[in-house]
């Protein structure tokens, strides 16, 4: 516990306070971060609510799951999962060319495990044997929960560990991940389909209105791995996969139980923590997660007026004067050097406390009767 700490807890009470009288209103006018905050925390907080329905918010997109019937249907529901937020097996994600930080590329990631990295799967020590088990029951407790027996529960998640194991194998250790060489492989869009010739990345591609261009491909392997199980595995392991994903992606915007075991699991068994953080907070940290601009322009009208703003520009203005005067009047720096240090300090940026212009919301759709709708309907925007 130290200041910094205690400070952002003390933020949270005021987030909180701010949620609240905006989810007191609800006839915000559509659209405005009064009424996208609001509603969304609103939403959030109907633990009655959320309890009723149970996983009926999630059922379409697992009846969705439980139609396919051929490949192209799995690579459809795979874009569909990744439209939401949801990356799996594999993941794209807009970031720098790692060769030119002036352009910005996508990255095709590894993704679609459940545990935190391959040494679950894979180690003998004790405690990942011990996670392994812990792991198993899990899965099969919240295949229990979606409506599945017991003995159908522990074969699914039989059936998930061994998916994952697969691509946990072909997925970089914690030492490899080290070495920014390991993740470098700027490849031609064309070539691609070479790396993974049973994936339709065209078709992908341009449903997610993405180019043609280059693209970084973080681990080979893996994507290799992700085309075997596109050929070989069959559709109902896929299913079984993909069922399991969206449980787990959705658990804490289900009812009590799904959130409870998932606690239990990813909480308590793997972080240690003994209690849950109350329903507020999480629900104040989750409209923070997803449509942080619309609450952050509440925020700022209560606690980080204008003229602060002002302030602290003139403060780091100066702060950049003073650092000229004395790159200036170091003696120990050539001129050349001196050259190129100016030069880079007249790139700084300054954005202090929040942007000049703020997101624009249009086309997300908030309401309040259904948290789990909410929280797609946010990811999808922010994953465009």
């Amino acid at each position: 516990w130290r200041r910094r700490w205690e400070s952002g807890e003390i933020n949270k009470e005021h987030v909180r306070d701010i949620l609240a009288e905006l989810s007191q209103k609800s006839d915000w006018k559509k659209g405005s971060a009064e009424q996208l905050a609001g509603d969304f925390y609103a939403a959030c907080m109907d633990e009655a609510q959320v309890n009723a329905q149970g996983m009926k918010p999630v059922q379409p997109l697992l009846d969705e799951i439980g139609a396919m019937k051929t490949r192209a249907d799995l690579e459809k529901t795979i874009l569909g999962l990744h439209d939401i937020g949801i990356a799996v097996p594999f993941g794209i994600q807009a970031q720098q060319d790692l060769h030119d930080p002036n352009i910005v590329i996508a990255h095709v990631t590894p993704g679609g495990l459940g545990m935190p990295d391959r040494d679950y799967y894979l180690k003998p020590d004790k405690r990942f044997v011990e996670a392994r088990a812990k792991y198993l029951e899990h899965v099969a407790k919240m295949f229990e929960l979606a409506g599945a027996k017991p003995a159908d529960a522990k074969k699914s998640a039989e059936t998930v560990f061994a998916f994952e194991k697969r691509l946990a194998q072909a997925s970089l250790d914690n030492v490899a991940l080290r070495d920014p060489k390991q993740q470098d492989h700027k490849t031609r869009f064309a070539d691609l389909s070479k790396m993974a010739p049973n994936f339709d990345w065209a078709r992908y591609f341009d449903a997610a209105k993405l180019p043609h261009d280059d693209v970084n491909v973080l681990e080979p392997k893996f994507v290799a791995q992700v085309d075997r199980e596109l050929k070989a595995t069959p559709i109902p392991q896929w299913q079984t996969y993909l069922r399991w994903q969206v449980l787990n992606a959705a658990a804490d915007a289900l009812s009590d139980p799904f959130v409870k075991e998932n606690f239990a699991f990813n909480g308590t068994f793997l972080t240690g923590a003994t209690e849950m953080k109350p329903r507020w907070k999480r629900c104040a940290e989750a409209t923070d997660s997803q449509l942080g601009e619309a609450l952050g322009r509440k925020y700022v009208e209560k606690y980080f007026p204008p003229e602060a703003k002002a302030r602290m520009q003139d403060m780091v203005k100066n702060i950049l004067l003073a650092m000229k005067d004395s790159i200036e009047g170091l003696d120990w720096m050539s001129a050349d050097t001196k050259k190129k240090a100016l030069e880079k300090l007249a790139t700084f940026n300054p954005k202090i406390g929040y942007p000049d212009k703020w997101k624009d919301y249009a086309g997300v759709t908030i309401g309040r009767t259904s948290y789990w709708d909410d929280t797609v309907a946010a990811s999808t925007w922010n994953v465009e």
